[in-house]
């Protein structure tokens, strides 16, 4: 479970989470997606909020596998799994850690962006540099 991650989020599913079909709602998934995302900018790569250099989302996809109920035990792994020019990707993994099951997958395409700018930019070589040495088991391409 998450053996590829390095950046997990563990929680119990809130009751704020729970719609009127009595499980997580799938949004809930795309948010605890993001918590983790801005976790690793900010602690991976150290990226304040406050910085003219960033990012930004372009797409993102989720794949539901199983629900989420009320109080259950989740750990949801975020790490950088490809690293293009300007671009990268985030792949997620949320797991039930009350059943030992995959509840959720995704992916989130992120732009190095100048918020002065308003333009996408070169992804830094120091971003680089931290995610290879923090990556070690991602694919190729870090």
């Amino acid at each position: 479970m998450l053996e590829n991650f390095r950046s997990i989020s563990r929680f119990q599913v809130p009751f704020s989470d729970i719609d009127m079909l009595q499980h997580a709602n799938n949004v809930s998934y795309i948010v605890w997606a993001e918590s983790a995302r801005c976790t690793y900018l900010a602690e991976v790569l150290e990226l304040p909020l406050d910085r003219s250099t960033g990012v930004i989302l372009a797409r993102q996809e989720f794949t539901y596998e199983r629900p989420l109920d009320y109080r259950e035990s989740v750990a949801v792994g975020c790490r950088v799994s490809r690293m293009g020019t300007k671009s990268f990707d985030f792949s997620y993994e949320v797991w039930s850690q009350t059943h030992r099951v995959r509840a959720a997958w995704g992916i989130s395409a992120m732009v190095a962006y100048d918020y002065t700018t308003k333009a996408s930019v070169a992804i830094p070589a120091l971003w680089r540099k931290i995610v290879a040495g923090y990556e070690p088991l991602s694919p190729q391409g870090l």
